[in-house]
């Protein structure tokens, strides 16, 4: 039996033919350059969501199951520096949570529990400095 050449394995990988990915325009700045765009891709639950600076960077970036957030949703500034990290189960904080200063330094790290934030939470200052910790337990 002969080795399968090169163009044949790639001509037979087509024919397979892999899952079906579509990006959507859902709106557009002024400029028309996407400023929020849906991508869903054949086989795979859920929508992810990519919105956009005006400046064309990432704004944005999460999943939509059913039309609430699943999973971790990041945001980030203009720069591209990242502005906060959110986890959600069914549309509901659960889980981590993070914010990070315009410099990228850290500035908030804790958990959410159904919603509320819940156990040690720890502010950062914009040298990333810790300082306070904070049991948000108590609190709510």
């Amino acid at each position: 039996m002969r080795p399968l050449s090169l163009l044949t394995f790639a001509v037979l990988l087509a024919a397979c033919g892999g899952p079906v990915r579509k990006e959507t325009v859902v709106e557009a700045w002024p400029n028309g350059d996407p400023k929020e765009v849906h991508v869903t891709e054949e086989g795979v639950t859920g929508v992810d969501v990519q919105q956009f600076h005006e400046n064309g960077r990432i704004h944005v970036r999460g999943q939509l199951i059913e039309d609430v957030r699943e999973g971790t949703w990041n945001t980030y500034r203009e720069n591209g520096n990242p502005w906060s990290q959110v986890d959600y189960q069914q549309g509901v904080k659960e889980g981590l949570f993070r914010t990070w200063h315009p410099n990228g330094l850290p500035h908030i790290e804790g958990q959410h529990s159904a919603g509320q934030p819940a156990g040690e939470w720890t502010f950062f200052s914009t040298e990333g400095q810790v300082v306070e910790v904070r049991d948000m337990s108590l609190t709510n």
